[in-house]
């Protein structure tokens, strides 16, 4: 078990803040009482009272020539969870702005960069980032047992809510209907749906999505690893692929029918 202080500096608290807050958590109530606890000095601790009142997670109490410094319920800590979360969705928005305008300025070239990523973090988070597409559009072939299925419920709401919040447009060909509360609440007039003819059932594990010039094959959560081609004229190949499978394959609505 990691100890106290080296969680609460991954929340992000300095030295100081993490020192004054567990001398109030072994009991202390008054600055006074923190300077001769932890031996500090008398700025180090009201800088950081301050400093810790403003995240939330103290407040005071009393008259102010009696007053004690109370330290708020621990679960305030998951507060700043919240803000690493939004701190980073922030950064991520960031980078794909820095992105686009390097790209804008980068010498255009028809080689193909072909990147390969293993493990179950690294899929996922290779998936996540084709959110961050410029077309705003993403065509898929999905077999039955896939990746996002199998790596649990949780990450699967996670990218389709992450899709719909950020209005990607999608085409997608199934192997498999899915439950139709499911189909209803993130997919009914919110993407379009397929089912692959039968003929492909039950032969291929891997996932491929189609956007930009990029063409993502993921495997397996069995073989967590997935492959990033960036190259128009593969992503024109398997465009023209996917139209075709496309045209063969029957609308959702009408398997369920």
């Amino acid at each position: 078990m990691q100890e106290p202080r080296k969680i609460l500096k991954k929340l992000g608290l300095s030295e100081s803040e993490i020192t004054v807050y567990l001398s109030l958590a072994a009991g202390r109530r008054s600055p006074r009482d923190i300077i001769k606890d932890t031996g500090e000095k008398r700025p180090t601790v009201y800088y950081a009272l301050t400093s810790l009142e403003r995240r939330g997670l103290v407040s005071k109490s009393g008259k102010e020539s009696e007053q004690k410094i109370v330290l708020e319920p621990l679960h305030k800590l998951e507060h700043l969870v919240e803000e690493k979360k939004h701190e980073l969705e922030t950064l991520t928005a960031d980078i794909q702005i820095l992105k686009t305008a390097l790209e804008t300025t980068a010498p255009m070239t028809d080689r193909p960069i072909v990147s390969f990523f293993e493990g179950v973090e690294a899929v996922k988070n290779t998936m996540m980032d084709s959110l961050y597409c410029r077309s705003k559009q993403i065509c898929s072939v999905v077999p039955k047992e896939n990746f996002a299925h199998d790596v649990g419920q949780e990450f699967v709401n996670r990218y389709v809510g992450s899709r719909i919040d950020r209005k990607i447009e999608t085409r997608n060909l199934w192997e498999r209907r899915i439950d139709p509360e499911v189909y209803r609440e993130y997919y009914k007039e919110k993407s379009d749906v397929r089912i692959l003819p039968e003929v492909m059932h039950g032969k291929f594990l891997t996932t491929i999505f189609l956007y930009d010039d990029k063409t993502l094959y993921v495997s397996s959560r069995a073989n967590a690893y997935c492959v990033l081609i960036t190259s128009k004229e593969h992503h024109d190949t398997m465009m023209a692929w996917f139209e075709g499978l496309w045209s063969a394959a029957e609308m959702y609505e009408k398997t369920t029918a």
